[in-house]
């Protein structure tokens, strides 16, 4: 009897743990990010050259556990890159889906950003962008992060900041909003030129 008890009190533990889990945690989550990227260069010369790196980007979620969520998600993803000629890093576009997890789609959904690209300079005059790393969140219909995933690691702090941010926009490393992050066209002209230039032949 000793052991039958002992048998069902270890099965009330674990009942008692498995409740407390999903009530602080009610939805568990596998985030999967998968990224594409390639460089193309455009031009070369004696000091330097001209290059294109594209990058896309693929999320797949699936429910790993927890309750039965019939509510639908939010997902969002940041793709950030950073500016070369300053070091500040750009939120380069923002991509946002509403998603529900359902025995008709295997509690998982995905979806994909589109291509960007993104040229730079190096040689005389290092300008342009480049691809740094995502942030992806899911939110609950109230706006609350329920699970959220990045290529680097970022703070609360930080993923509160970023999601506050629109396409384009260009901030420090104390998440101080600079401005917006756009082509300095005529300087990266300037830039690509130099980086191309083929230099004295003799």
């Amino acid at each position: 009897m000793k052991k039958k008890f002992a048998v069902v009190g270890l099965a009330t533990l674990i009942t008692a743990a498995t409740v407390a889990a999903e009530t602080r945690f009610p939805l568990r989550l596998d985030i999967d990010v998968s990224s594409r990227t390639s460089m193309d260069k455009l031009g070369a010369g004696a000091d330097g050259e001209v290059k294109v790196e594209k990058v896309q980007l693929r999320v797949k979620v699936r429910q790993a556990g927890g309750k039965s969520w019939p509510d639908p998600v939010t997902a969002e993803l940041y793709v950030i890159g950073k500016q070369i000629q300053t070091g500040y890093f750009a939120v380069i576009d923002v991509v946002k889906g509403e998603y529900t997890f359902n025995s008709a789609n295997d509690n998982a959904f995905e979806f994909q950003s589109k291509q960007y690209s993104l040229p730079r300079t190096s040689g005389n005059i290092n300008m342009g962008g480049t691809y740094e790393t995502y942030l992806v969140v899911i939110a609950d219909k109230d706006g609350n992060v329920i699970d959220s995933r990045s290529g680097r690691h970022i703070r609360d702090k930080g993923i509160a900041f970023i999601r506050e941010q629109g396409p384009k926009t260009l901030f420090d490393r104390d998440c101080n909003v600079i401005g917006e992050f756009k082509p300095n066209r005529e300087g990266f002209s300037a830039a690509a030129a130099a980086a191309t230039d083929p230099g004295d032949n003799y």
